[in-house]
This record gives structure tokens, C-alpha cells and sequence, in this order.
């Protein structure tokens, strides 16, 4: 590769790593790591967020290990890839296990499905078809008996099968069976054959689950990943060394109970810390090669931030994405914006579940982290995806969202006890994450929300007040934590929020419209049933039962005296006039 990069050298999404080195792309040289990974452990689960590059990690690690099955000897491909790389300086190393083993090496990411017939069908389609058609070579094997050649073509043949129908019982119970042992089945086969054992790579583990989760096919799915990943990874009969890669390790009935030499590395973890991810040093070589070393400040501000065991690492999803548009022939790179790209890239369902109806001790701890401030958790272990609910507490969500990459460690905040971490958001981009969902949180997209919003609706036009008051108050118990309220138009502008989403077809809705001899805060009024309704607001400096109803008659009294329903009389046969007062996250309404 050249010392100076444009953007032909970013191809962002390809996480192959030879064609990467083929077409002379953008390669962080990671390749060190390889001589303490191949050599420390049986079976090693590599823990890290989203879009980190585990995907590409494992596939330059297959590409190191993986044989030339035809010829064996011949070690051609992997020193292409590789000679000019940390690794391949290491001699003895690379003579022992470059081009070495047979490599069976699935990503499970793209295993999802609205049902557990469509997650199976792309796990045949997708995942296991392909790797069973690159190694069909073992139908003609001498070696192989001729009942193990007749389960491969049995396999492969039903793999490829466009046509299946997983909605039949008999079809499906075959599709678990098959895909369960597929990765042991071809393990025994290419160990026999090669005459050495083999290399398991599993990259992104926990996606099927996480999806399953989601979509209400759990258990399912956990039988198919648990005997698939198991049966494999603790055969010491055909399997050299495994590698698995995930967001989170999943306790209760663990795939990985009773491994051999099992080791896992997270994000707190000193091992491997810089294997996985940019690290700030690389960030900055990236751009000197870019001729952008003066936009680093920006790149930081926005993809920094991250602390994996001390070491400062950027997303390298988004720093590479930045890059290359940065650099494209239309934009100018020394002024060109740095954006969101890592929000969407990722499948995060597990955490709009928990965020879904937080509680309102939990709104105002995230409230402190939207303000860049610090949070000091209980680190939670998950049992089953399933304990991760709407009800999860503060504690295992802020858990959950440490190890996806929505929060990360503050380095220089020290925990109270063990088992305990200080986080905060990290950056600029997942701020901006933040945001946007805390936004959803309060909108028609949230249905709880905009259930309480009609309640309210339909408790003023049944003139309801203490009905009102009650749920008004327990929206503001949320809402008010992430928002300023110092201000009676702050409760204003809450209330015209909130009524506007329950806006039909036959009413409407004015604020601050000239009625009678002034500007009424909010009138709605109803062509269907021939009613409306007026709400005066006021701003209460204090919470006692006296001065909250005292708020709330002069609110009544403003209306009467301002005659703002002057106007609605001559449409509307009754009009509900209604006095609030607001004090901090309390509220009163007084129906006149």
C-alpha cells in the first residue's frame, strides 16, 4: 500500500481480509497478536462491540492458518497475504503454523429471521451451504468412508435446497438436526483427511440469539447455536484450537460449559485490548497517511473515547467511513464534517427493548450521562437474553450497553467496590445515538406514551381533573429529567407535545390564539362530539395543596376574565375550562 492514502484505498464493509490485501485496501496491521492467540488456549472468546472488526480480525486469522487442501505444502497464499506484515517476521512462528490446518471458519451474523423458519432457512442458505460447497472436494476422498461421503452429498444437497419448506415439521426437525452437527460433521471429515486437527472460527455468536430474542424464538434457537458451537468446541478428537467472537457472553446454559482451556476477553480485559478495534496511535498514523493529521481533533470528538482495559480506541467502523468520504473528490478534507455512521450499522433491538419504558430513577441517571457526566453501575452477567426485558433495571441495561459500545469505562473514575464501573458515553457519535433515542422515548413511536397522551385527552373532554392531574404527573416524572424546566413555557410546550399526537380528524388543536380580550395557552375543540376544552397553565414556586389550588384559580380566573371562550360558545354547546399549575414534577388541574 502506499504511504499516501485516497479514497480507492477504502472499500468500507469489506471484512475479507484477503481481498483486502488483494486489492490493496486499508489494512491496520493487527497481525502481532497472532503468535500469544494461536498459542495460549484450547477455545478463546473474544468480546467486543458492533462494527469493531471482529468479523475481519477472524477472517485474517483464518487466512493465516488455513492449508492449501489440494496441496498441502504449498504456502504460497498465506505468505502473499502476509509478507509484509508484523507477523511475518517471526520465522518460526509462521514455519510451525502458517498454511498449517484445515479451517472451518462461519460468521452468524446474517442468521436472523422475523420466525425461526426464516432465521433457519438463512442459516442453511447463507451460512452452512456455503461452507459446505467449499469443501465438496471431500466427496472424493479416498480416505472417507462411504457412509460419511453419502451424509456430506445428503448435507450439501439439502443445504443448497432452494425449495425446502421449513413450515413442515419433518423438514424442520431435519434442518436442526443437520445444522447442530454440521460443524462437528465437517470437523471429524477434514481432520481425517488433512491428517492434523482443524481450526473452529464462530464470529458474531450471539446475533442469532439477540434476534431470537427479539422475535420470540429463544429457546429454539439457543438448542441449534448451543449444540452447533458445543459439540464442536469441545471435541479434542478433531479440533486444534476454536475461536468465537460475540457481544456478550451468555451465562445460563452456557455453550460453553465444560470446554477445555476456555478463555474470554472483554473489553476489561488487557489482553488482546488492541487486537480488536483502532487504537488512538493508529488513528493518528491513518490520518498523517491521509494528509489529514489536522482534522484529528474532530475525529476524536466524535469516534474516541473508548477504554478497553486503559487503551484509548476508536470505532474503527466510523474513522474509516469518515475517511473515505472525506477524501472523495467532491468534498474538501480539511472541512468536511465528521457524521453518525455507526447508529444504524448495527443491529441494537436488545437495547430499544430496555429503553422502551425506562423508569424514573433510571431516566435521570441517563439524564447524568446525556450531560457527559459519570454513572457508577453494578456489572450484571445475563444469564439468557430473555432476562433482558423492559423491566431491567438501570444496572443491567447500563451493563448491556457497556459491552454493545453505547458506554465505555472512565478511565480515571475509580468504582466504589468490585464488580462495580464507572461509565459514561464515549463520544460525540454515540451521543448523538443517545439523543435520538431519548427523543423516541417521548413521541407516538413509544406506544405507553402515547397511550398516557390520549388518556389525558379523553379524561379533559370528560372533565376528569383529578384524572388528568394523576397522569399528567406521571409523564413529567420522566420527561421533566432530561428536560429544562424552569419555565412555565417549558410546560406549555410539554403539554402541546403530547395533545398533538392525539389529534384526529374531527378536532383541532390552537396555542396562544387571540380569544376574547387575550391569548389563551391551548384550546382544543371537537366538531364530533361539540365540545372543547381550555387549559390555562401556570408555574407554581411551591408544592402545598393551598398554593397549587391558589395557582390554579387564578389560571380559571385569567380565563374568565380574558373571556376566551367567547368565540367558542357559538360553536361549541359546552366548553370545558380547566386551571393547571405546575411545580417541578407535580401538577394540578382544577376543572372550573
Amino acid at each position: 500500500m502506499t504511504e499516501s492514502l485516497t479514497y480507492r484505498n477504502f472499500a468500507v464493509g469489506i471484512e475479507n481480509f484477503e481481498e483486502l490485501r488483494t486489492k490493496k485496501l486499508v489494512y491496520i496491521d493487527k497481525t502481532s497478536y497472532l503468535e500469544d492467540l494461536v498459542q495460549r488456549s484450547k477455545v478463546t472468546l473474544l468480546l467486543r462491540p458492533r462494527r469493531f472488526g471482529k468479523t475481519l480480525s477472524m477472517s485474517m486469522l483464518a487466512s493465516f492458518l488455513e492449508m492449501n487442501y489440494q496441496h498441502p505444502e504449498d504456502r504460497s497464499r498465506p505468505e502473499r497475504l502476509f509478507k509484509d506484515l508484523a507477523i511475518y517476521k517471526n520465522k518460526a512462528f509462521c514455519d510451525e503454523y502458517m498454511g498449517r490446518f484445515p479451517v472451518i471458519s462461519i460468521s452468524l451474523k446474517s442468521v436472523q429471521g422475523k420466525d425461526f423458519a426464516g432465521a433457519m432457512n438463512r442459516l442453511l442458505d447463507m451460512v452452512l451451504g456455503p461452507l459446505f460447497e467449499k469443501f465438496n472436494f471431500l466427496l472424493s476422498s479416498n480416505i472417507q468412508s462411504k457412509a460419511a461421503k453419502k451424509s456430506l452429498a445428503s448435507r450439501i444437497d439439502f443445504f443448497l435446497d432452494g425449495n425446502r419448506d421449513l413450515t413442515k415439521k419433518t423438514v424442520m426437525t431435519k434442518a436442526v438436526r443437520l445444522a447442530s452437527s454440521s460443524v462437528f460433521f465437517l470437523s471429524e471429515m477434514l481432520s481425517k483427511e488433512c491428517k492434523c486437527k482443524t481450526v473452529i472460527i464462530i464470529d458474531e455468536y450471539d446475533v442469532p440469539l439477540q434476534k431470537a430474542k427479539v422475535n420470540g424464538y429463544y429457546d429454539d434457537m439457543l438448542d441449534v447455536i448451543k449444540e452447533m458451537l458445543g459439540s464442536s468446541l469441545k471435541s479434542d478428537d478433531s479440533m486444534e484450537m476454536g475461536y468465537v467472537t460475540g457481544c456478550l457472553r451468555i451465562a445460563h446454559q452456557s455453550i460453553f460449559t465444560d470446554i477445555n482451556n476456555f478463555d474470554e476477553f472483554g473489553i476489561n480485559d488487557a489482553s488482546y485490548s488492541r487486537f480488536i478495534g483502532l487504537a488512538k496511535d493508529e488513528a493518528i498514523k491513518l490520518l498523517s497517511q491521509c494528509g489529514m493529521e489536522n482534522r484529528l481533533r474532530n475525529v476524536l470528538e466524535w469516534y474516541d473515547g473508548y477504554n478497553f482495559a486503559g487503551h484509548s480506541m476508536l470505532c474503527p467502523w466510523s474513522v474509516l467511513k469518515f475517511l473515505s468520504r472525506a477524501l472523495d473528490t467532491e468534498h474538501n478534507p480539511a472541512v468536511f464534517q465528521p457524521e453518525n455512521y455507526w447508529a444504524n450499522s448495527s443491529g441494537n433491538d436488545i437495547i430499544e427493548i430496555c429503553m422502551k419504558h425506562p423508569r424514573p430513577k433510571d431516566i435521570e441517571r441517563f439524564q447524568h450521562l446525556l450531560e457527559g457526566k459519570t454513572e457508577e453501575i453494578a456489572l450484571r452477567e445475563f444469564t439468557t437474553y430473555p432476562a433482558i426485558t423492559s423491566d431491567t433495571d438501570f444496572d443491567a441495561f447500563a451493563t448491556l450497553m457497556l459491552h454493545t459500545g453505547y458506554l465505555t469505562v472512565a478511565k480515571d473514575a475509580v468504582p466504589s467496590e468490585k464488580y462495580r464501573a464507572v461509565v459514561k458515553i464515549p463520544n460525540k457519535e454515540v451521543l448523538e445515538c443517545f439523543s435520538e433515542k431519548a427523543k423516541t422515548l417521548f413521541s407516538e413511536s413509544n406506544p405507553e406514551w402515547l397511550d398516557k397522551a390520549c388518556k389525558i385527552m379523553a379524561a379533559f373532554f370528560a372533565g376528569e381533573a383529578d384524572k388528568a392531574s394523576d397522569i399528567i404527573e406521571d409523564m413529567l416524572v420522566s420527561f421533566i429529567s432530561i428536560r429544562d424546566t424552569g419555565y412555565e413555557y417549558f410546560y406549555h410546550g410539554f403539554m402541546l407535545g403530547i395533545l398533538s399526537m392525539t389529534i384526529t380528524n374531527r378536532m383541532s388543536m390552537e396555542s396562544n390564539r387571540e380569544s376574547g380580550n387575550g391569548f389563551s395557552d391551548i384550546i382544543i375543540k371537537n366538531s364530533k362530539t361539540g365540545k372543547a376544552v381550555i387549559l390555562e397553565f401556570k408555574k407554581c414556586d411551591r408544592d402545598t395543596p393551598l398554593e397549587t389550588e391558589k395557582v390554579c384559580r387564578e389560571a380559571l380566573k385569567q380565563i374568565e376574565i380574558n373571556r376566551y371562550d367567547q368565540d367558542l360558545k357559538k360553536d361549541y354547546p359546552e366548553v370545558l375550562k380547566y386551571g393547571i399549575a405546575f411545580v417541578k414534577k407535580g401538577c394540578r388541574v382544577i376543572k372550573a
